[in-house]
């Protein structure tokens, strides 16, 4: 089973809706390398929606749990089918983490995330209009003004409990990320996005009663589609389409970058062009290849074999750069940093550099680029502006 069908298998066990065979190798998966940890996530931000104004703070309770674990060790899908909707969560918990989290977890007060003014928050607004300001960093819940919708925000992750189940949504949620913040969320289906930043998903609540699920990008996120032939899934941008087959990719069109690039890591999608006739096949990619199209050209789209990792490693905080001009790198680190930068060394703009970056301060790059190329820069507030050597 792939990590796409096992996803899809949690959010039905969340939901219990799964079945014995599903529950049976979600336990075999669950046990394996760092799987825990997504299933940590999806579980607890389960739990933080429906129970958080419920005390369960038992430790006999909790000790119990763990004998009944010992004792049906040998019937593994049981240890996942405890009784109640309380002792689901438990279940899952107790697989994957030690007490001490266990008691974090239930002891330790949520935090107030009341909606605040703040434009260098995340924001999202629901289809009614209403406007929730997330950060990323607190874990919580937060209720629309209507009452009917109920998001989860757990270590860096959005879920959304919504109640439009069943009905057919008009308009879509609208989710911005400004610069300097990354935000993963997990669609109504299953699907998770996480979201570079400076970049905006446009996406329905549900997809209940849609013949295809459709979402619509600016900017850059990595796509993890739930599989579902019966509905495919289409990501828009303003010049490119990337229809899915269920499988892993990453979508790159910023406006400033004057690209649009689909990079494939596992699966199988097909690009075209938004504003070409929809009844042409679209071109299809290969797990590693990368599909691009210069915006505002009327040209087809350039395929090549390319290293994914160095596309994707945002994802895990890393900044990469692969034999990229420095006019390109400057606005990435505008992006990753949240700061303007002003370039007066027409020649550095022109010069390619090839690097990687885990957690530096902005500081620490330039300071690593200046070791193979000499300029000098000055920092005021959130701008920097870079010059010719020797020159103040």
């Amino acid at each position: 089973m792939t990590k796409f069908d096992i996803r899809r298998t949690i959010t039905r066990y969340i939901n219990q809706e799964a079945t014995q065979e599903e529950l049976s190798m979600l336990y075999e998966w669950v046990k394996k390398g760092n799987n825990q940890e997504v299933f940590k996530k999806y579980v607890q931000a389960d739990f933080l929606i429906n129970y958080q104004n419920r005390s369960w703070k038992s430790e006999e309770a909790f000790k119990n749990f763990l004998e009944t674990i010992k004792e049906n060790d040998s019937k593994k899908v049981r240890s996942l089918l405890v009784r109640g909707d309380m002792w689901k969560y438990a279940a899952a918990i107790v697989v994957i983490v030690s007490t001490s989290f266990f008691a974090l977890l239930y002891s330790t007060p949520q935090e107030d995330m009341t909606p605040r003014v703040d434009l260098n928050m995340i924001t999202l607004q629901l289809e009614n209009g209403e406007v929730l300001n997330l950060d990323p960093s607190a874990n919580g819940t937060i209720k629309s003004k209507m009452g009917n919708t109920v998001f989860s925000l757990v270590e860096g992750v959005l879920i959304q409990k919504n109640g439009t189940k069943g009905k057919k949504v008009e308009k879509n949620n609208v989710l911005k990320i400004p610069y300097g913040k990354k935000l993963s969320v997990t669609l109504q289906d299953g699907t998770v996005v996480m979201l570079n930043s400076g970049s905006t998903l446009s996406y329905p609540a549900s997809f209940s009663g849609k013949d295809k699920r459709e979402v619509y990008l600016q900017g850059e996120a990595f796509f993890e589609v739930a599989k579902n032939p019966e509905q495919p899934f289409f990501v828009k941008t303003n010049t490119i389409y990337t229809q899915v087959y269920g499988t892993v990719f990453n979508v790159s069109a910023y406006t400033e970058d004057g690209v649009a690039e689909v990079v494939l890591v596992e699966g199988s999608v097909g690009v075209g062009e938004v504003d070409v006739n929809t009844s042409k096949t679209p071109q299809m990619l290969k797990p590693s290849q990368k599909a691009s199209k210069l915006l505002d050209v009327e040209s087809g789209f350039v395929v090549e074999d390319v290293d994914v990792s160095s596309y994707v490693s945002w994802t895990k905080g890393i900044l990469t750069f692969e034999n990229e001009a420095m006019s390109n790198i400057i606005k990435k680190l505008e992006r990753q940093y949240n700061i303007h930068i002003i370039n007066q060394f027409e020649e550095l703009g022109e010069r390619r550099f090839t690097g990687m970056f885990d957690v530096e301060d902005i500081d620490r790059v330039l300071k690593t680029i200046q070791t193979h190329t000499r300029f000098s820069y000055q920092k005021e507030g959130k701008t920097i502006t870079i010059k010719e050597p020797n020159k103040q």
